[in-house]
């Protein structure tokens, strides 16, 4: 009898929850960057080195539900797709002198945000939580002075994406406001919490590397039906 009333309870929770949710489409644009590598050698001179060179723009585009659990709080599940990545430095050490090259990802994902909304005022929220991200597609352009590549797929890989992690996690921060009754705008900041690469060059054993971690600021308009 109890797990009965507890069935029925869950229910009746669900149903009224479901009652008070609202649904909707939003799109924006992505400014992206990825953090600084670290190294680990037991050599004194690193012949690979890679450091951050400015953000990457991209975009958003995707579905949510706003639940209302309360006067000032509500639950926000989202499912997005999201182009983001970030630009980097490669110095790479030839016969004692350093050559320079320039290496921009673009990385696409699914993401699933799981934020909660809390409204201190009408109309205006801040949003905290948590979100996975699933790569789904992944390139990056190589340019060396003059000379230009890009690699994708396979050899994504092979060149610039050896150790690279598929999966992502990290922690969302932001504010919505609806400033009339079915559209929203928002800024949010996503903060990657996961080193999703893992890099060993092929010419030095001994050189190893962990980074990056994404940071993305989002910012972009949501439509409610």
């Amino acid at each position: 009898m109890k797990k009965v009333l507890l069935v029925v309870v869950v229910l009746l929770v669900a149903n009224n929850a479901f009652s008070q949710a609202k649904f909707g489409v939003k799109a924006g644009v992505n400014f992206s960057s990825l953090s600084d590598v670290e190294y680990f050698t037991d050599k004194g001179y690193l012949l690979t080195q890679f450091e951050k060179d400015g953000m990457a723009t991209g975009f958003h585009v995707g579905v949510f539900s706003n639940v209302c659990l309360g006067n000032i709080i509500s639950f926000q599940p989202e499912l997005l797709f999201s182009m983001q990545g970030g630009n980097m430095q490669e110095f790479l050490g030839i016969g004692g002198l350093p050559a320079t090259s320039n290496i921009a990802y673009q990385l696409g994902y699914i993401q699933i945000p799981l934020l909660f909304e809390i409204k201190p005022v009408a109309n205006f929220g801040i949003l905290a939580g948590a979100q996975v991200s699933f790569n789904v597609s992944r390139k990056c352009t190589h340019t060396y002075r003059e000379y230009t590549e890009t690699f994708s797929g396979s050899k994504f890989y092979d060149f610039y994406g050896a150790g690279f992690k598929k999966i992502d996690a990290g922690l969302v921060f932001g504010l919505q406001y609806k400033f009339v009754e079915k559209i929203t705008i928002g800024v949010r900041y996503n903060l990657g919490l996961l080193k999703n690469w893992d890099f060993t060059t092929s010419y030095d054993k001994n050189q190893t590397s962990k980074g990056w971690k994404s940071n993305v600021i989002q910012a972009g308009l949501g439509f409610l039906f």
